[in-house]
């Protein structure tokens, strides 16, 4: 009897301290989500507020050279658009997205020209006063691998393997 005690007061102390791990792991997970969800709430708000999105559908965090922000939406005269914003001085632009390609057909690109293992980030960008797709991705090497696109006409502008 004491012995059938002892292993249920042991397991029970097993199941408390694996609680306790899980909880510490989600917490810790949690906070250092916190940078990432206060940028994309503040990137949302100002292009809602200069930029009258009234919906989102997207957001990116573009950090490669300058960082920048997107929030992909719909304006109130339901336009989509890219407001593009730079992380730095604050200053926005706002494209319409039927004027460029999409994030789907710049992963696409990157897909077919490079077939990597998995695409990791996409953001849009400016890179020598034009606007870029930037795609990150692992190659099946597991070498790292970088390209960008021009968001007017899909042409590809720079890229880098095996990294």
């Amino acid at each position: 009897m004491r012995r059938a005690n002892r292993r249920n007061w042991q397991k029970q102390i097993w199941i408390v301290v694996g609680l306790v791990l899980i909880a510490l792991v989600l917490g810790i997970y949690q906070k250092g989500l916190a940078p990432m969800h206060a940028v994309r709430k503040q990137a949302i708000s100002i292009a809602k507020k200069k930029a009258d999105v009234q919906s989102v559908s997207d957001f990116y965090w573009d950090k490669q050279r300058d960082s920048y922000v997107t929030v992909a939406g719909t304006t109130k005269n339901h336009q989509k658009v890219y407001v593009l914003i730079r992380q730095k001085t604050g200053h926005l632009q706002v494209l319409r997205q039927s004027n460029g390609i999409s994030r789907q057909e710049a992963e696409a690109e990157a897909i077919q020209n490079f077939a990597p293992k998995k695409i990791i980030s996409v953001g849009l960008s400016i890179r020598k006063q034009k606007v870029v797709w930037d795609v990150g991705y692992r190659a099946k090497s597991g070498k790292l691998g970088y390209v960008t696109y021009d968001f007017k006409n899909g042409d590809q502008l720079f890229a880098v393997a095996n990294l």
